[in-house]
């Protein structure tokens, strides 16, 4: 049925896909490391920046105008990180989605050209069975498709409106904190 060379070219076929989805998985690896690396070496530079700001401090009122002062920025950098997290793995979550779908568009066709072969070899009569077939193999690849494409919109919209919320509630969250310390202030 299978030729030694059938298998080897399978063989073969399977390797790259290994290597192919190795190299997303990397990749998307790299990214968040990369990104760490990065808040990292911002964070180190602002806590000099603040340290430094904190030795020159005489009084109080200048304390909380120096905590005032950072409130904004640190709750700023938060957000603009989740964003960045988010874009890192949504990008990552795209290419291994490609991968799958292209998996999928691979063993469709696949199956496909196995049906036509077993038409060829098939008793006579059996052509409605293989159409049948094929047309359930296209049908199973539409439903596919579509749930894939709903499913990413849906998870989209929603990582969007999380990230949206995060970003108001920090934001609310630093102008409440800021509030009492005006009022400390001003007594």
């Amino acid at each position: 049925m299978f030729a030694a060379s059938e298998f080897a070219v399978l063989g073969q076929a399977q390797l790259e896909k290994s290597i192919r989805f190795s190299n997303i998985a990397l990749a998307g690896a790299e990214r968040f490391v990369a990104l760490q690396l990065d808040v990292v070496r911002e964070v180190l530079s602002e806590q000099g920046s603040t340290v430094k700001a904190l030795t020159e401090v005489k009084d109080l009122q200048s304390l909380i105008a120096l905590q005032q002062q950072l409130a904004q920025p640190a709750v700023d950098k938060a957000v603009s990180v989740a964003k960045s997290v988010y874009e890192v793995s949504s990008k990552t979550q795209a290419e291994l989605g490609a991968f799958v779908e292209d998996q999928m568009v691979e063993f469709n066709k696949g199956l496909v050209t196995s049906l036509d072969k077993a038409v060829k070899q098939a008793p006579a009569g059996s052509e409605i069975v293989v159409s049948s077939m094929k047309t359930a193999v296209a049908a199973a690849a539409s439903a596919y498709d579509t749930v894939t494409k709903t499913a990413k919109k849906v998870t989209a919209d929603f990582a969007e409106a999380s990230v949206a919320a995060a970003e108001t509630s920090a934001k609310a969250a630093s102008n409440a904190a800021k509030a009492p310390t005006r009022k400390a202030a001003a007594a």
